[in-house]
């Protein structure tokens, strides 16, 4: 059976408002009242309406963590990682997936408005300034994290894919000697992809090195990485080293290379970026570049919490340094 505030009232022979007052540590009431109350709802076991409560004050214990894709593993992964700091600070999230269109993006502002959100976790292309102001004006806290393509004066986190990608395309160059390398990049005129591809090239221009190099698009999918090397093999080009903008596209690169009969690394070395979890399980498992998704859950949320609990709490940006992991395709 499920119980009501009324019911907890009419057992503890006090009126409904002064259950609402204890239950939300509002108002005054005597110890002997308090413990009255509070036995009786344990003894109900009773739950609170959380959606009467967002109604009534207007504001929820749901942060909304709005993401591009859930095909991309890398996403999902991140969105535990959320979810779990956002549930030990007793918040749930609500998970909105925009498929990277902005009309899907606008469905779930107007929604996180409707909502009663808390706060608001941002990873997309398709938000500008104007979508922040508006979710801030109706007292949504948000932060920004990794794919914003413009400069703003809200809370943000950002990762140096630019020294992610160097690293590891100076790492191919001068500790395993490549000399010809394919560096499949993501989509043009995504933000994170671009940053990876200046990192590319930063690492070819610092070295100096007699380095012959082919530059073909994806689209962060396994499907992409695995077609692109494909056709390469397929038209006769030969290399000894792929660099992959994403795990995925790195895993479908792999998958291209064995049909085709090449061996892993002794052939071709390959380097990914992400750290999905997968990546460790792979024969041979993939060297990749960790772009710090238990880091960026951990802040996105430790940041909201100042934000919340702090109402003069100034906006702070942050940049988290990846770090290259080394394992068998390389």
């Amino acid at each position: 059976m499920s119980y009501t505030m009324r019911d907890v009232a009419k057992e503890a022979g006090v009126s409904v408002a002064t259950v609402s007052r204890i239950i939300n540590g509002k108002g005054e009431a005597s110890p002997e009242t308090i413990a009255k109350v509070k036995k009786v709802i344990e003894r109900l076991n009773y739950k609170p309406n959380m959606l009467a409560k967002s109604l009534s004050e207007r504001k929820s214990n749901l942060i909304a963590l709005l993401i591009p894709t859930l095909n991309n593993p890398f996403f999902p992964e991140l969105v535990r990682e959320i979810e779990t700091e956002a549930n030990k600070n007793g918040y749930q999230i609500y998970l909105c997936n925009s498929d990277d269109q902005r009309s899907k993006v606008e469905y779930y502002l107007d929604s996180m408005v409707n909502h009663y959100v808390s706060g608001a976790i941002i990873n997309s292309l398709h938000v500008d300034e104007k979508d922040l102001s508006l979710l801030e004006e109706r007292g949504i806290r948000t932060i920004t994290i990794d794919r914003a393509n413009f400069e703003h004066s809200y809370s943000a986190i950002t990762v140096d894919h630019k020294a992610g990608a160097q690293d590891a395309v100076t790492y191919l160059i001068q500790d395993n000697q490549c000399k010809n390398i394919v560096f499949i990049s993501g989509p043009k005129g995504e933000k994170s992809a671009i940053d990876r591809l200046l990192g590319y090239k930063l690492s070819l221009k610092q070295l100096e090195s007699p380095i012959q190099t082919k530059i073909v698009y994806g689209d962060f999918g396994m499907e992409s990485g695995y077609q692109l090397i494909r056709k390469l093999l397929k038209d006769g080009e030969t290399f000894d080293g792929i660099f992959s903008s994403n795990d995925a596209m790195a895993i479908g690169a792999i998958r291209a290379c064995y049909e085709f009969g090449i061996q892993i690394p002794e052939q071709v070395k390959i380097v990914g970026y992400d750290n999905i979890n997968m990546t460790s399980y792979l024969h041979p498992r993939l060297s990749t570049v960790d772009q710090c998704k238990t880091e960026v859950g951990a802040l996105a949320i430790k940041e909201l919490m100042n934000l919340f609990n702090n109402g003069n709490e100034k906006p702070n940006h942050y940049e988290l340094k990846p770090k290259l992991i080394i394992r068998e395709s390389s």
